[in-house]
């Protein structure tokens, strides 16, 4: 085959022109520390790398989801633990009020103050996050949860939802707790049944809260403790019948005049005191209850106790049966934290799975797009030596010519 000299030309040009190309593509990734500046560097390699780098996208998304939950389960952590506290005051106040030294005037002392804890414990229900959205009002994030009727009576208005958020692919964390299952629906009494006190007894005799001696005796329903006179006590149930033992013997029983309990049904509750003839108590099924409630219920009794020793007997009772109704709350209120900490030990756990496997794909990501900076150097080398030598022979081609040689 003939060559002319303009074809002769045209290759070393094309030679010279590709031997650039080349040279600046490797001083480009030498710049950007990058082999994939364009999907033509690799486009297998490129696949790879947009896939992930998708894959990475979702596990940052994961990331800051179980950031946003760790946010706002630690506040609502924080507010269930301030619940605690403000609870336990309470307590201590009913525990001061029962101390059996008090005049009338150390009651509405006591009730003024547990009158101040119930407003910081509806202020702690309604908490918000940073956001503004309250933490304890379930889907309805804009409405204030607890709010204090024209009645007088607290009353939950949020609903029953709770917001989750997904952590990763298989696994969600719920965000948070509806009021109405941390401060509502309290178990009343021991969990089982309530005792109370008659308001029309003269005596001292004073009913404690009771406890459950054998579960699958336990029959529901109302019954009354009754003196027949200072030292006797039957029990009838709510159509007036005398309750029977296994035996079917009327349960009755003698009391020393200082103290003693009343079993029967499975149940056994404890009077001291001194009941006089005619007194009575009550035992009814649990129900539930709103905090608030009795809070509410308590602070009323503190302020309109009765004078002399019958009506203070009275509410030495009413104490009792509100001392045990508040361990029932902290109880929901510890289980509800419990349940917060769990959660949190989830999203860490998911951070550190996430973190480990975002680090693996970035590495991955590196492996296939990061520049070889020793082999890039070298072919950079080679390249800027290969152009240097097109570029003297086409200057030797350049003056080859016949015209020479005449």
């Amino acid at each position: 085959m003939r060559m002319s000299t303009s074809m002769i030309n045209e290759a070393a040009v094309n030679a010279m022109l590709q031997e650039q190309a080349n040279l600046a593509k490797t001083q480009n990734q030498l710049a950007t520390g990058s082999s994939l500046n364009s999907p033509a560097d690799n486009p297998v390699a490129a696949v790879q790398v947009l896939e992930l780098t998708n894959s990475n996208s979702q596990v940052q998304q994961y990331v800051s989801n179980g950031q946003s939950a760790n946010s706002r389960l630690t506040l609502q952590e924080q507010a269930l633990s301030d619940s605690t506290t403000t609870l336990q005051s309470v307590r201590d106040l009913i525990v001061q009020a029962n101390s059996g030294a008090n005049s009338n005037s150390d009651f509405k002392a006591i009730a003024t103050q547990i009158s101040s804890l119930e407003q910081q414990l509806q202020g702690i229900a309604n908490r918000q996050d940073q956001q503004g959205d309250y933490l304890f009002s379930g889907y309805s994030t804009g409405t204030q949860p607890f709010v204090r009727g024209s009645s007088g009576a607290m009353s939950y208005v949020g609903d029953c939802g709770a917001r989750s958020i997904q952590l990763d692919s298989g696994t969600s964390v719920q965000l948070g707790d509806a009021g109405s299952a941390i401060y509502e629906g309290v178990s009343t009494g021991n969990g089982t049944f309530t005792t109370s006190v008659a308001s029309t007894n003269t005596g001292t005799g004073v009913v404690d809260p009771g406890s459950v001696t054998d579960p699958s005796a336990w029959v529901a329903g109302q019954y009354t403790i009754s003196f027949t006179d200072a030292s006797h006590w039957q029990v009838t149930d709510s159509a007036g019948n005398p309750v029977t033992d296994a035996s079917g013997n009327p349960v009755t029983g003698r009391y020393n005049g200082t103290g003693g309990s009343v079993a029967f049904n499975g149940i056994q509750v404890g009077i001291s005191g001194a009941p006089a003839a005619g007194d009575s108590f009550t035992v009814s099924p649990s129900g539930r209850e709103s905090v608030f409630d009795t809070l509410d219920r308590l602070v009323n009794a503190l302020n309109n106790a009765g004078s002399g020793s019958a009506a203070h007997a009275q509410l030495s009772s009413t104490l009792g049966g509100s001392l045990q109704q508040l361990d029932q709350s902290l109880q929901q209120v510890s289980r509800v934290t419990s349940n917060v900490g769990a959660r949190l030990a989830l999203i860490g756990t998911t951070a550190t799975a996430l973190n480990t496997q975002s680090t693996t794909v970035a590495g991955q990501i590196s492996n296939l797009k990061d520049v070889n900076y020793v082999a890039a150097t070298a072919l950079y080398s080679q390249q800027y030596l290969a152009l240097q030598a097109a570029q003297a022979s086409y200057a030797q081609i350049g003056q080859l010519s016949l015209f020479k040689y005449l």
